[in-house]
């Protein structure tokens, strides 16, 4: 159980909490670059961290990210014109530059100074590799943007989408590091016959097999200067452990490894963006580090597979896009349709009925309410990881308080150079020293499988 002074900390993101300060500090995805398709196009309405927000390209193809309201006499932004490097209120014409300057007052006689007195809330924002960041902080300059790998690798070699989850961010966030979830939510009801034979000497090709399999793990956490690895282990063969390790990097990203390593393998993660204390929007990437995206590969990802969604949210399961703040990313799947739950399904096919991957963890974290009761909880061994997760934001949290200083990490943009990593090692081998080569990405698993067989030690 958490206490429900921890649980708002923890929740809350308003400017002035304790964690929706802390989260001020860091750069925040905000929008895909298509969503501004080009200069001067309409405005989008924005909501993020419990504020109404406007976004616009501007004629030079900058972004610019300023406060709903018009500083004049509260109109909203949202219908105003976008031309010539601003945006301009259709109430009076006050018209605005994307640091938040007043640039014309046609209302005001043309020898008045008083725009010179006026500014709206603007946030520095930053396009990259087709995602962009907007930091709320008040840092002087910002701190660099944080070095993820999917951010990083050429365009064609990453692919992120984007949905809205109706519950609090660190609520929908605990399900991406919690891997015992995986062999009940979204297993298949035949999990045996879907493990797929063990092959003999293929190392990491028996990863599928021991995850669906086992369903007991044990898990470690260790603590790095961005956040918690948070590490489980299945039994695998009698000298083996099938070992993975995800990571929770502050404030609000998840990754976890695949099971399987080859040259078109990707590795995936989220971004788990408050819009407000009760919604979430959800980035999804997948990116290869070495290689351009199949055709096969995006085609899955735009539109499932077999008519279901894995965890990109697919161009059939989105709603007709409205003007509302992320209006183009809410799933036809929800709460008022029960996900879509089939309850035949679950008697022979699927051991939660709901269709889907990112559905079903959708179902089960909205159900517990939009920020869930903390304090009435039981937690077991399998929730090492959360405990931890949660245990180091709220540290993070209350140091920021305690100090009013950004932390050390903000503005070591490497330090989210990180990968997931599974493998399959010996038992008496240390996980966290074995497996550190995948981690920081210097060894590749093909790699790391030579030198822990037997032959070479």
């Amino acid at each position: 159980m958490l206490p429900n002074e921890s649980n708002s900390i923890l929740t809350s993101v308003q400017s002035g909490t304790p964690g929706g300060n802390l989260m001020r500090e860091y750069w925040l995805p905000v929008l895909i670059s298509t969503e501004l398709p080009a200069p001067d196009c309409p405005p989008l309405r924005i909501r993020l961290l419990s504020e109404d927000l406007i976004a616009f390209r501007t004629t030079s193809g900058d972004i610019g990210m300023i406060q709903n309201a018009c500083p004049h006499r509260g109109a909203s932004l949202f219908f105003g014109r976008n031309e010539e490097e601003g945006l301009r209120c259709v109430y009076h014409g006050w018209k605005f530059d994307v640091t938040g300057a007043c640039v014309d007052m046609p209302s005001e006689p043309a020898e008045s100074n008083f725009k010179n007195k006026v500014r709206t809330r603007a946030y520095s924002c930053i396009e990259h590799n087709g995602v962009v960041w907007t930091y709320m902080g008040d840092q002087s300059p910002p701190p660099p943007l944080p070095d993820l790998e999917w951010n990083r690798v050429p365009q064609d070699h990453s692919f992120v989408t984007k949905r809205v989850q109706a519950c609090n961010w660190f609520q929908a966030l605990e399900g991406a590091i919690d891997s015992a979830h995986s062999n009940f939510v979204h297993a298949p009801l035949n999990r045996m016959e879907a493990a797929g034979p063990r092959v003999d000497g293929q190392g990491d090709a028996n990863a599928t097999y021991y995850k669906t399999r086992v369903t007991y793990l044990h898990f470690e956490t260790v603590n790095t200067d961005t956040g918690v690895i948070v590490a489980n282990r299945r039994d695998a063969e009698a000298d083996t452990f099938y070992w993975r390790a995800n990571h929770y990097l502050l404030p609000f990203y998840t990754m976890f490894p695949p099971n399987l390593s080859s040259p078109d393998v990707v590795i995936n993660g989220h971004a788990w963006v408050p819009v407000d204390d009760e919604n979430t929007l959800v980035f999804f990437w997948s990116y290869n580090v070495d290689n351009a995206l199949t055709e096969q590969q995006l085609d899955t990802m735009r539109h499932g597979r077999d008519g279901l969604d894995g965890f990109h949210l697919s161009e059939e399961s989105q709603l007709p896009a409205t003007s509302e703040p992320h209006g183009a990313w809410y799933p036809k799947q929800n709460a008022a349709n029960d996900y879509m739950i089939d309850y035949e399904a679950q008697r022979t096919v699927r051991f939660s009925g709901v269709p889907g991957g990112w559905n079903q963890d959708a179902a089960v974290q909205e159900s517990m309410g939009p920020v869930t009761n903390r304090a009435r909880e039981h937690l077991g061994t399998s929730d090492l990881g959360i405990i931890a997760a949660r245990r180091r934001f709220l540290s993070e949290a209350e140091a920021h308080e305690s100090s009013n200083q950004s932390p050390v990490a903000v503005w070591r943009g490497d330090s989210w150079n990180v990968r997931p990593a599974a493998a399959i090692i010996p038992r008496q081998a240390d996980w966290l020293s074995t497996m550190q080569p995948l981690i920081d990405g210097s060894k590749t698993i093909d790699q790391l499988l030579v030198e822990t067989s037997p032959q070479s030690t």
